[in-house]
């Protein structure tokens, strides 16, 4: 009974510990299939007073050619600010579930502050070098408040 009591009470704690995301999107692909030139925008409410994680999930069909995924993600500040950087993920396709979907969850970037409080405004780009990227069933953007250590 104490073995239980203390497990229940660890997974309790370990789950508050976590917060929960303060964005999360997700883009479903045509056919699944990402052309290049469709970029994906997503609105990210933040605060300046605050450091954000931020993260990219994808969903992948067992047509996807590559182990990697190349992308520019570029974020817009409501006070005009704008950073910018190319991003190479590695897939690791063992990790395919039984419905032939390789899930990737990609960390772009931790602990970044904001100039002002507002939207930042987020283009994720496909710089995969064919115009038809076949094999991408969704891809994902999701916003984390930094945890205090």
């Amino acid at each position: 009974m104490s073995r239980t009591f203390f497990l229940l009470s660890f997974l309790v704690f370990i789950a508050g510990c976590s917060k929960p995301p303060v964005y999360e999107n997700h883009v479903k692909m045509d056919n699944q299939v990402w052309n290049r030139f469709d970029f994906l925008f997503f609105e990210v409410p933040v605060q300046d007073d605050q450091l954000y994680n931020f993260y990219l999930d994808a969903d992948f069909t067992t047509d996807y050619p590559w182990d990697y995924l190349e992308l520019n993600i570029t974020f817009y500040e409501s006070g005009g600010g704008m950073r910018s950087a190319d991003y190479v993920f590695n897939i690791d396709k063992s990790k395919t579930n039984k419905e032939g979907i390789i899930k990737g969850a990609f960390t772009v970037i931790k602990g970044m502050k904001f100039s002002s409080t507002g939207i930042s405004k987020v283009r994720v780009e496909n710089k995969m070098y064919k115009v038809q990227t076949p094999g991408v069933a969704s891809v994902g953007f999701i916003a984390r408040m930094t945890e205090s250590e």
